[in-house]
């Protein structure tokens, strides 16, 4: 049975996905107005904090042929949630990108399309 490390204890794939599904269960309020209760999101910094490891060792999990999806599919559901988050305004546009592009991998990419040929001319001469 595979097993992983975390602080000194291993944990077998239905363990950690069992302390995964904690985390995402968990509310932890975020802020509270008359109107609504805006609870904290789901990061993948905050599944690391919660499962007793660092970032790298989260990383290092999910290269793992045993543990890698299980982990890979946690993270998605961070991105999600951040995704969420930002379309019902609980983090501004900038907040947003920084979260995707830092912690998921997102980039801007600008696509540069132009219908302007340039015609090369080759001219041979003839050393004599």
């Amino acid at each position: 049975m595979a097993r992983m490390m975390t602080n000194g204890k291993s944990l077998t794939k239905e363990e950690l996905i069992s302390k995964i599904d904690e985390y995402f269960n968990e509310k932890k309020v975020l802020k509270e107005t008359k109107e609504s209760i805006i609870f904290a999101p789901k990061t993948k910094v905050g599944l690391a904090v919660y499962l007793g490891i660092s970032m790298q060792t989260l990383s290092d999990w999910e290269k793992d042929k045993d543990f890698g999806e299980i982990v890979a599919h946690a993270k998605q559901r961070c991105e999600m949630d951040i995704v969420n988050h930002s379309l019902i305004g609980t983090y501004t546009p900038s907040v947003s990108m920084f979260l995707l592009k830092n912690q998921h991998g997102y980039v801007d990419k600008q696509e540069v399309v132009s219908d302007n040929v340039q015609k090369i001319e080759i001219i041979r001469s003839e050393v004599k």
